[in-house]
């Protein structure tokens, strides 16, 4: 289903391309703007309501090379992309502005019973650690029989969230590409029965002028490639 949404928190325009499998219809993304950061919320989209198991093959990158925010209780070792370390502790970790990775749960109060983990292409390179995410890198629902099905949020009919990306919002000085998110999604209907898609999410900035025809605060859409 092809949707135009509005945003008012930051003008924007973005692309996404997709090969579709079966009823996965590509990732994308929510564009907030908390405080001094620009945070970007993936969700893998479908037309129906199947379950969610991975993100695979990830490349996941900003423009200008410098990865992401973290803001949570591993902050000291260079914060992590586990989603169980993303609690809210005033002065110390805000989960509204953190990187993490997930598959359907969530974080802050939740964080604690996040079932998601991170795959070996991702442990491997980084521990986990860091604000880049290594090339070729996933993470998948560490407890299977809690099925993370697509429900409808955020504006889509059938969506589960997949990860938050966060940076600060004086870095993006390029409005072209500044963030991608490409990757693999495995996924399986209610039959059990196991698929699997890729897609291509390209979050871009429009021109000042641009809003000022459009008479908006910020615009935010979405062109599929066939």
């Amino acid at each position: 289903m092809n949707k135009v949404s509005l945003s008012i928190a930051l003008g924007a325009v973005l692309s996404a391309g997709t090969a579709a499998s079966a009823d996965f219809t590509g990732f994308e993304g929510v564009v907030n703007e908390v405080g001094d950061y620009t945070v970007i919320q993936m969700y893998a989209v479908y037309d129906t309501a199947d379950i969610a198991l991975n993100v695979f093959n990830a490349d996941i990158s900003t423009a200008d090379g410098q990865g992401f925010h973290h803001s949570d209780v591993q902050i000291g070792a260079g914060g992590t992309w586990a989603p169980n370390a993303s609690l809210d502790i005033p002065g110390f970790a805000d989960s509204s502005i953190d990187s993490f990775a997930t598959i359907g749960y969530g974080v802050g109060i939740a964080a604690a019973t996040n079932g998601t983990a991170l795959d070996p292409t991702f442990l491997d390179a980084t521990g986990g650690l860091g604000g880049t995410v290594p090339s070729g890198a996933g993470w998948y629902n560490g407890n299977p029989s809690n099925d993370q099905v697509a429900s409808a949020q955020a504006g889509f009919d059938y969506a589960v969230f997949v990860g938050q990306f966060s940076f600060a919002t004086s870095r993006v000085t390029d409005p072209v590409g500044f963030f991608t998110f490409d990757a693999e999604m495995g996924s399986k209907n209610i039959t059990g029965d196991v698929f699997f898609g890729d897609s291509t999410y390209v979050w871009d900035v429009p021109a000042p002028g641009a809003l000022a025809l459009l008479g908006l605060g910020g615009l935010v859409a979405r062109r599929r490639r066939g």
